[in-house]
C-alpha cells in the first residue's frame, strides 16, 4: 500500500512539475527568444542581400539593423556556418553565401515553371503531343515541368527532374540558340567529357545539331533518345535576351514530320511570347 501511495504521490508530483507555471513560462520565454533570433537573422540576410554588390562590414550591418555588434557578429557567424552568408577575411566584407544563391536559383526556376505552365497546356492541347520545359543549371539542363498530350499512340517524354549536360536533347540545345558563337562553343567543349558518355548519340552529331539549331532559331532532335521520336524546342528569353528556359514538343516521327518543324516551332514561339514574360529567338525558315 505504501508503494502504491508513493507511486501515486510521485505521479502527482510529476504532473505538478509538468504543469508548473514557472516551467511553462520558461518554455514560452525560450520560444519567444528563438523567434526573436530568427527575425534578427532574417533581417541581417535581407540587409546583406540589399548590398550584395559591394558587401557590408560588421559595424555597418550592426548600425543598419540597430543590433548590438556582439549580437550581429554571433548571428552572422551562425549564418556563415550554414552557408547563407559569406565573409572575406581580407576585405572584412559580408556577402550572400552559396546556399542562399542556390535557394534563389531554385525560387527562380519555380517562378519560370509557373509562368510557362500555361504554354505547355496550350501546346499539348493544340499539338496533341507531350510538351515539357527545361531550365539551365550551370552547364546542365533540368526538366522542370511536363504536360501529357492527348493523341493516341503518343510517345512518353522524359520525366520531371531529368538532368542532362547541355547539348543532350532538343530542350538543352535550344538554350544555345540565344548565346554567342563563342559561348556556345565554350559550353560544348566544357561538356565534351560528359557528351562522350551518351549512348544514343555522339559529340560530333550533337555539335551538328547545335549549329543547325542556331541557324534556324530552334532545335530539332530526331531518333536519338527514342528511335521513333522527334523533339522540337524553342528557347524562352528574359528581357536581357538571356535563355532562362526552353519549351519542347515531343512526339512520334510519323506525326512530327520535317514538313511540320517550322509550323510547330512558330506555335511554340507564339505561346511563349503570349505570356508577356518572355522573348524568343526569331524562328527562321530553313
Amino acid at each position: 500500500m505504501r508503494t502504491v501511495t508513493s507511486e501515486m504521490n510521485g505521479g502527482h508530483r510529476a504532473l505538478a512539475r509538468a504543469d508548473s507555471p514557472s516551467k511553462i513560462g520558461r518554455n514560452s520565454d525560450r520560444a519567444a527568444e528563438g523567434s526573436k533570433s530568427l527575425r534578427r537573422a532574417l533581417l541581417l540576410v535581407r540587409t546583406v542581400a540589399a548590398h550584395d554588390d559591394t558587401g557590408m562590414r560588421l559595424t555597418d550591418l550592426a548600425s543598419s539593423t540597430e543590433l548590438h555588434t556582439t549580437t550581429t557578429h554571433r548571428l552572422l557567424s551562425a549564418l556563415q556556418d550554414e552557408g547563407m552568408i559569406s565573409f572575406d577575411p581580407n576585405t572584412k566584407l559580408y556577402k550572400l553565401g552559396l546556399e542562399m544563391l542556390l535557394l534563389a536559383q531554385s525560387a527562380h526556376r519555380m517562378m519560370v515553371k509557373d509562368q510557362l505552365h500555361p504554354v505547355l497546356m496550350a501546346l499539348a492541347q493544340e499539338c496533341g503531343e507531350d510538351v515539357h520545359s527545361v531550365v539551365p543549371t550551370g552547364d546542365d539542363s533540368v526538366l522542370i515541368d511536363k504536360v501529357e498530350g492527348t493523341e493516341v499512340g503518343r510517345i512518353t517524354s522524359p520525366a520531371i527532374g531529368c538532368r542532362r549536360p547541355i547539348g543532350v536533347g532538343a530542350g538543352s540545345i535550344a538554350l544555345l540558340t540565344a548565346v554567342s558563337d563563342a559561348e556556345a562553343r565554350s559550353l560544348y567543349e566544357r561538356n565534351l567529357p560528359h557528351l562522350a558518355n551518351v549512348r544514343w548519340t555522339t559529340p560530333d552529331r550533337i555539335w551538328r545539331d547545335i549549329v543547325a539549331a542556331r541557324r534556324r532559331g530552334f532545335s530539332v532532335v530526331k531518333g536519338q533518345l527514342v528511335k521513333d521520336a522527334t523533339a522540337i524546342s524553342v528557347a524562352a528569353l528574359n528581357n536581357a535576351g538571356e535563355p532562362v528556359a526552353s519549351v519542347t514538343v515531343f512526339g512520334p516521327n510519323s506525326r512530327l514530320k520535317p514538313s511540320k518543324y517550322d509550323r510547330i516551332a512558330e506555335l511554340i514561339r507564339q505561346e511563349i511570347i503570349a505570356t508577356g514574360e518572355f522573348r524568343t529567338v526569331l524562328c527562321r525558315a530553313r
